[in-house]
C-alpha cells in the first residue's frame, strides 16, 4: 500500500525571503507610479522659487498648451512600448500628416476633411508598421527605423520641402481658444488620454494587448491573435501621430514638412518617466501624460532661467537615463 506524505510536506509554507521579495517588488512598483508626479511637484517648487514668473497663471496655461503634442505622441508610444516594442517613425509621421493635411486644404477640401486626412495618414503608417511587425515578424526597431526614412522622404517629396499656410480661424482656435484659460489643444489631449485609458484598461483588447506585451508566446498559446493585436496597437500609435499633426498645424498655422526629432525624444522620454515598462506588459496612461507635462515644464523652466537651449536635449537625456535606471528591475 502506497504511503502518502502529509500535505504540509508537499507544499512547504512560503519563506520569509519570498515574502520580502514580494514586498520589495510591490514598493518598487508604487515608486514607479509615483515617480513622475513627485518629480513634477519638485520641479514646480524649484523653478517657482527661482523665478516667480514660472508659477503665474498665463505661464502655466501656456506650458500646458505646449505639452499637448508631446502628450498625444506619448500616448501613442505607450501602446507600442506596452507591446515590448517601439515606434521610431512617430515624428516623421507627424510631418507627413501635416503635409497631407495641407495638400488636402490646397485642393479645396473642407477643414474637417483635411483633419481626417491627417488622421488617416497616421493610421496608414501605423498599419504598415504593425503589419510588418505582427505578420511579417520583422523586429519593431528595424521596421520603424525604415519607415522613419521612408515617411520623411515622402513628406519632403510631396511638399517639395515648402510649408503651406492654413489660415482657417477654426483651426487656429484649437490652439488659441480656451475655457477658463485652459486652451482647447490641451483639453483635447486630455480627452484623448481618457478614451485611451478606457481602451487599455476597460476593454478585452487592452487586456490582450498587455498580455501580448508581457509574453507573446504565452499569449499565443492561450489562443490570442498576436499579429492582429500588434497591428491594432501600432495603428493606435500611428493615429496618435495623426492627431499630433493636426495639433502641430494648428499651433504653427502651416504644414511642417521637416521632421522634428525632438517630438520623438519627448514621447519616449514621457513614456519612460511615466512608469511604462520597457519590457512590455505593464503600462499606465496618466503616467506618460504627467511625464510629457514634466518635460515641457522642465524645458520652459530652463528657458526662463536663461539656460541655453542647446542644453535642453542634454538634460532630457539625463532624465530619461535616470528613469530607465530606476526601472531596471521591474521586469
Amino acid at each position: 500500500m502506497a504511503i502518502h506524505p502529509p500535505q504540509s510536506q508537499l507544499s512547504p509554507p512560503p519563506s520569509r525571503t519570498s515574502g520580502s521579495l514580494r514586498r520589495t517588488l510591490g514598493s518598487e512598483d508604487i515608486w514607479m507610479k509615483l515617480a513622475a508626479p513627485v518629480a513634477l511637484v519638485i520641479l514646480v517648487v524649484v523653478f517657482g522659487s527661482l523665478n516667480s514668473r514660472f508659477l503665474s497663471w498665463p505661464s502655466i496655461t501656456s506650458m500646458l498648451a505646449d505639452s499637448s503634442i508631446p502628450i498625444v505622441l506619448a500616448l501613442g508610444a505607450t501602446f507600442a512600448v506596452s507591446l515590448a516594442g517601439i515606434d521610431l517613425s512617430l515624428a516623421a509621421t507627424v510631418a507627413l500628416g501635416s503635409v497631407t493635411m495641407a495638400t488636402a486644404y490646397q485642393a479645396g477640401l473642407p477643414l474637417l476633411v483635411c483633419c481626417a486626412v491627417a488622421l488617416l495618414t497616421g493610421l496608414a503608417i501605423g498599419t504598415i508598421n504593425g503589419g510588418f511587425i505582427g505578420w511579417v515578424r520583422i523586429p519593431d526597431f528595424i521596421v520603424t527605423l525604415g519607415s522613419l526614412s521612408v515617411v520623411m522622404g515622402l513628406s519632403l517629396i510631396v511638399s517639395q520641402g515648402k510649408p503651406v499656410r492654413i489660415g482657417e480661424q477654426a483651426l487656429t482656435a484649437l490652439s488659441t481658444g480656451n475655457i477658463g484659460g485652459i486652451r482647447y489643444n490641451f483639453l483635447l489631449a486630455i480627452a484623448v488620454a481618457v478614451v485611451l485609458h478606457v481602451v487599455l484598461f476597460h476593454t478585452r483588447f487592452g487586456t490582450h494587448l498587455l498580455a501580448v506585451g508581457d509574453n507573446a508566446d504565452a499569449a499565443k498559446a492561450m489562443g490570442l491573435k498576436v499579429p492582429r493585436i500588434k497591428l491594432a496597437g501600432y495603428m493606435i500609435c500611428g493615429a496618435m501621430a495623426g492627431v499630433g499633426a493636426i495639433l502641430l498645424t494648428s499651433y504653427i498655422g502651416s504644414s511642417q514638412p521637416a521632421t522634428n526629432t525632438d517630438y520623438l525624444l519627448k514621447a519616449i522620454a514621457a513614456v519612460v518617466l511615466g512608469g511604462v515598462s520597457l519590457f512590455g506588459g505593464r503600462a499606465t496612461i496618466y503616467g506618460p501624460v504627467i511625464g510629457a507635462i514634466l518635460l515641457t515644464f522642465l524645458q520652459s523652466g530652463l528657458t526662463l532661467l536663461g539656460v541655453d537651449a542647446f542644453y535642453s536635449p542634454l538634460v532630457i537625456g539625463v532624465v530619461v537615463l535616470a528613469a530607465a535606471t530606476l526601472m531596471r528591475g521591474r521586469k
